[in-house]
């Protein structure tokens, strides 16, 4: 069995085309940065340019980017990134040219981001996991509210401050016990009877 490498370097080439034009057009205003596969990350100066980016790639023959693979985010509280507490990264990506760049933008704590979800209807849950688990939020998003932890829930679990160890229990629980042995089965009721 033989396999080509031939897909993988087409990929790398166009990514590597890709990286350059945006460097010359972004790079002379803005941080732009390569990883490890030479994908540019280009860190947005504010959240108004992070959308102004997404809407000019959007609109741009020679990037084509069409789809929003991911939005997360990291707390950035040893400011080893920059002056501001988190770093909202978004992942985009080309479905016709098979190329990704990253956006990164710094937020204050109580800084909003803004909603891409008149863009791409799956940043919806993206905005809403972001929010839950670090606490930005995003102005104009249609429904900013939790979507992994309970509604009763204090606090954003992914925040660096967050005891790792720390348990919430809500006084309207069910207690829920499985015993000491949980897969043993209770030979105390036969086939028809009723607990």
């Amino acid at each position: 069995m033989t396999t080509s490498i031939a897909p993988k370097a087409e990929y790398l080439k166009a990514q590597d085309l890709f990286s350059k034009r945006l460097n010359e057009k972004y790079g002379s205003d803005r941080k732009v940065e390569f990883d490890k596969l030479n994908e540019p990350v280009i860190w947005a100066k504010s959240p108004e340019d992070a959308k102004m980016l997404f809407r000019s790639f959007m609109l741009d023959e020679s990037s084509k980017m069409d789809f929003l693979s991911d939005i997360t985010a990291y707390d950035n509280k040893d400011r080893e990134d920059g002056p501001k507490r988190f770093v909202l990264v978004y992942q985009q990506y080309s479905t016709t040219l098979h190329v990704r760049v990253r956006i990164k933008c710094l937020l204050d704590e109580n800084e909003q981001a803004l909603t891409l979800t008149d863009l791409f209807n799956g940043a919806n849950w993206l905005e809403r996991e972001v929010f839950d688990m670090f606490g930005i939020s995003f102005k104009g998003h249609p429904n900013m509210r939790r979507i992994l932890m309970d509604e009763r829930f204090s606090g954003h679990p992914l925040r660096k401050e967050y005891p790792i160890k720390q348990r919430e229990p809500f006084k309207d629980n069910i207690a829920f016990h499985l015993g000491a042995n949980p897969m043993e089965i209770d030979t105390s009721i036969t086939e028809g009877e009723e607990k």
